[in-house]
């Protein structure tokens, strides 16, 4: 049985760690050291096609249809074919090793998260992680972002073989919690995939909405603006309805 007290489930990218600009900049240095004799701005470009990724590599990496290093390989292959980028011998290995430091060193958390991790702790509301992306890369961000110890339960794709928007996903994550699905929150930047998803499958689901795009329509979801708001949406203390909370 889970706990009957209130819980929260966080989304890992673009919620609490700004992944995107950490992905662009990596990716555009990845790009100019495989292409140096490429101009600035075609890397740049290589850095962004490879975080949009729009032949949803990534979408088929959560949905168990392949393996996480058989979906960075096709990012790559993806990118050198639309940038019509000159071959290059062992490219996918070659783009990682030179990504990943790159990658490392440019995660930041955003700044409302470490307030959000104490304001729980004082209030006694267990704090767990459900992230898309795979175990080895999340333990990597959470270490180099001081965070190793935060979180008592961090479920990934690979801890069941899919992920988000599955609703099997968000109930493994509360069963490990110990949490309730009624009583937990699930708190994500993407409305489908994270709030939406999190609503279906019997959570109160919460779009983070950073980039302040919300055009106050009804979305079906309590909407914020920063993780300092969520707690409030938790407690019930705010608006549960689909308007932003704390205006």
């Amino acid at each position: 049985m889970g706990s009957r007290s209130p819980a929260l489930l966080l989304d890992v990218d673009d919620t609490l760690v700004d992944t995107r600009a950490a992905m662009v900049a990596a990716g555009g240095a990845a790009a100019a050291s495989l292409w140096p004799h490429e101009p600035p701005e075609v890397h740049h470009r290589a850095g962004l096609h490879f975080h949009r990724d729009p032949g949803g590599w990534f979408r088929r990496y959560t949905a168990g249809e392949m393996a996480f290093e058989a979906m960075r390989a096709a990012r790559v292959a993806d990118l050198i074919a639309v940038l019509e980028l000159a071959p290059v011998d062992d490219a996918h290995r070659r783009f990682e090793v030179a990504y990943q430091p790159v990658f490392r060193a440019s995660l930041r958390l955003f700044g409302d998260v470490l307030a959000l991790l104490e304001a729980s702790r004082r209030a006694m509301v267990p704090v767990g992680l459900l992230t898309n992306s795979a175990a080895r890369a999340t333990t990597d961000k959470l270490e180099v972002l001081g965070l190793a110890e935060a979180f008592p339960v961090v479920a990934t794709t690979d801890t069941l073989g899919f992920g988000k928007p599955d609703p099997r996903a968000f109930l493994h994550a509360c069963e490990r919690l110990g949490a309730e699905p009624a009583r937990t929150a699930y708190v994500g930047d993407d409305l489908v995939v994270d709030a939406g998803a999190a609503r279906d499958a019997g959570l109160l689901g919460i779009w983070l909405d950073r980039g302040r795009s919300w055009d106050g329509a009804d979305v079906g979801v309590p909407v914020v603006g920063s993780l300092g708001e969520v707690l409030d949406v938790l407690a019930g203390t705010a608006d549960l309805g689909t308007r932003r909370t704390g205006r």
